[in-house]
């Protein structure tokens, strides 16, 4: 309890993120959900600076300008072994690794998932996006397949992608799947009539159609929507009044107020926050595909 109680201390003195503090970490913890998944570096604190300084040194390594002469040497060697594409992967993770993985905010925040008991299991979404998993560890192997059978659609897809296929599915290949579909989203501890429906939407969904999760859910929401069913991040409801998200919602509230009656207010306020992120969904999904046609 000592750690709960320190946890809750650091969270309330502005030490840790508290969303990933209570959402990721505390839901968890509590047994509102079996797991989460944290977004590095974009849901730390800090995160667009982390981000603007893993850009920077890469620009500048692959341009022969290191900062100090040891990494120049070193990259002198591997660029003379690889071939350019591998090289600038390799330059990518080691300047994720100097500014992220090494970072204090990285080191606080994995040094708080530990002390709750919590595992967190790292896989790399791209070179300088990773994600964590985070569990307890009674839920690790669940989180292992789970990483594995992603792994394993991504090849899949990768090896057979071709000109004009969507770079959507290039990237996230895993949205086509079934299978994978509702696993992740037993293991996040989303509702099966949810899942059910975004399911649906996704597999049977062009580029433009209004059955898309994303289109649907935002068309859903009407100024009478309360927020309590969009009770964590990423999360689509089938419907804004499900009871069974609903439900969820006051789970994690109640939960969440056990620790201490400040986080209650906290949750409301994210989701109010995660409702008006379901709402702009479509506009902000389209700008970054925008981008990705663009890299």
């Amino acid at each position: 309890m000592e750690s709960l109680d320190a946890f809750r201390q650091a969270v309330l003195d502005g030490k840790l993120s508290p969303r990933v503090a209570l959402e990721c970490f505390l839901l968890v913890k509590l047994g509102v959900r079996p797991a989460a998944i944290v977004t590095v570096p974009a849901e730390l604190p800090d995160g667009e600076i982390l981000g603007a300084q893993v850009d920077y040194e890469f620009k500048s390594r692959v341009a022969g300008q290191a900062r100090d002469v040891k990494t120049r040497f070193n990259d002198t060697i591997e660029r003379r072994k690889l071939q350019p594409l591998a090289f600038k992967t390799f330059v990518l993770r080691s300047s994720f690794t100097n500014n992220v993985a090494r970072s204090e905010v990285y080191t606080t925040h994995r040094r708080a998932a530990r002390s709750l008991g919590l595992e967190v299991q790292e896989s790399e979404v791209r070179p300088t996006i990773h994600e964590w998993y985070v569990s307890l560890p009674d839920r690790r192997l669940d989180v292992s397949d789970l990483l594995h059978l992603r792994h394993e659609i991504q090849r899949e897809y990768r090896g057979r992608f071709k000109p004009g296929d969507s770079v959507a599915y290039y990237i996230y290949p895993e949205e086509r799947r079934p299978d994978h579909l509702r696993s992740l989203g037993r293991l996040l501890g989303y509702p099966d009539c949810c899942v059910e429906e975004y399911l649906a939407g996704r597999l049977a969904a062009t580029e433009d159609a209004a059955t898309i999760p994303e289109e649907r859910a935002a068309r859903q929401i009407t100024e009478e929507v309360g927020p309590r069913a969009f009770w964590v991040k990423d999360f689509f409801p089938c419907r804004p009044d499900c009871p069974a998200a609903v439900a969820k919602g006051q789970e994690a509230r109640g939960a969440l107020v056990q620790v201490d009656p400040a986080f209650g207010e906290i949750y409301d306020g994210f989701c109010r926050e995660n409702l008006a992120r379901v709402k702009s969904g479509p506009q902000s999904i389209r700008r970054h595909e925008e981008w990705l046609l663009k890299k």
